[in-house]
Order: structure tokens, then C-alpha cells, then sequence
């Protein structure tokens, strides 16, 4: 029960959030189905390969589903030498070039070339290029093609904007 003199808690939708917890519940599903696919086949000798399709399909839902927020929320790991001692200025600089020289024309391209492997992979309702596979293969390359196009667009609109990102981490952690 809650108390009436406290006020009232909002919930705050985050899409990146909601993202990290879809990946969440793919990691603790990953974990368990690799426990029944080695039960099976090391304890009760059958093999399954709809559950290494499983594992698969999953593994790739855990890296793909943050990729967006990752990007959005400057979340990325990086191995800086040099760019600390740079000033935010010049950081942004670095961060719009990388954005607009190097990750949009590489998504772009990337999701323009995937749109008639994925057309085709539709038409034919594409099933695992594994015997007794999971179906739905042409979801996957749909959600490949998607990914890219969605990475595309991010890192134009945030190289676009007046600052590349809101906070500089490098300064969060300064502060703290």
C-alpha cells in the first residue's frame, strides 16, 4: 500500500530503456535455452537444431535492440588517448565527423544494398539455412536492413544538431 502523504511517482517512458530491457530478457532467455540445447544434447543425446537457431535468433536480438540507444545516448565504448585533453569543442568536431563522414554513409549504404536481399529473402519466406531449422529467417535480415536504416538516420539527425550530444561523458566524469 502506498502512503497517501508521499506525492505520486511518475513513470518515464525511455525508448532506449525499453530497448535495454527487451535485450535484458533476451540475455536470461540466451542463458536458459543454452542450458536445455546442452542438457539435451550431452545428457539425453538429441539433438535440437530449432534450439541453435533459438540461440541465434536471440543472440542477435541482444546486440542489435541497444544499438540505437547506445548511439543516441553517447553510450559507446572508446579507447581515447588523445581526445580528453581536447576541448569540448573540438571533441564535438571529431564526434560530427565521425557521425556524418563515416557512420551515416556506411549505414546508408549498408541498409541500401540490404533492401534486395531482403526482398527476396520475403518472397520466398525465407526459413534457417539449417536442416530443421526455426522459420522466419527473413525476419532477421528485415530487422538487419531495418537496424541500419535506423543507425543511419540517428547519426545524421544527432551530426546535424547544434550539439552533437547533450552531456560530454569525459565532463560527467570530471564532475564527479
Amino acid at each position: 500500500m502506498s502512503d497517501p502523504t508521499l506525492p505520486p511517482s511518475r513513470t518515464r517512458f525511455s525508448f532506449a530503456g525499453t530497448l535495454r530491457g527487451l535485450a535484458a530478457v533476451a540475455v536470461i532467455t540466451l542463458l536458459m535455452t543454452q542450458i536445455v540445447v546442452v542438457a539435451l544434447r550431452y545428457v539425453f543425446s538429441i539433438g535440437a537444431p530449432w534450439a541453435t537457431d533459438l540461440l541465434t535468433y536471440l543472440f542477435f536480438f541482444i546486440v542489435s535492440l541497444p544499438l540505437a540507444g547506445v548511439l543516441l545516448r553517447n553510450e559507446s565504448v572508446r579507447v581515447d588517448v588523445m581526445s580528453q585533453r581536447f576541448p569540448p569543442a573540438v571533441r564535438q568536431a571529431i564526434d560530427r565527423v565521425a557521425l556524418l563522414g563515416l557512420l551515416f554513409p556506411a549505414m546508408a549504404w549498408a541498409a541500401w544494398k540490404s533492401v534486395p536481399m531482403v526482398q527476396t529473402s520475403w518472397r520466398v519466406l525465407e526459413s534457417s539455412p539449417t536442416l530443421g531449422g526455426l522459420p522466419g529467417f527473413f525476419i532477421l535480415k528485415t530487422i538487419t536492413a531495418l537496424l541500419f536504416f535506423t543507425l543511419a538516420v540517428v547519426a545524421l539527425i544527432l551530426g546535424l544538431r547544434s550539439g552533437v550530444y547533450r552531456a560530454d561523458p569525459i565532463e560527467e566524469g570530471d564532475r564527479s
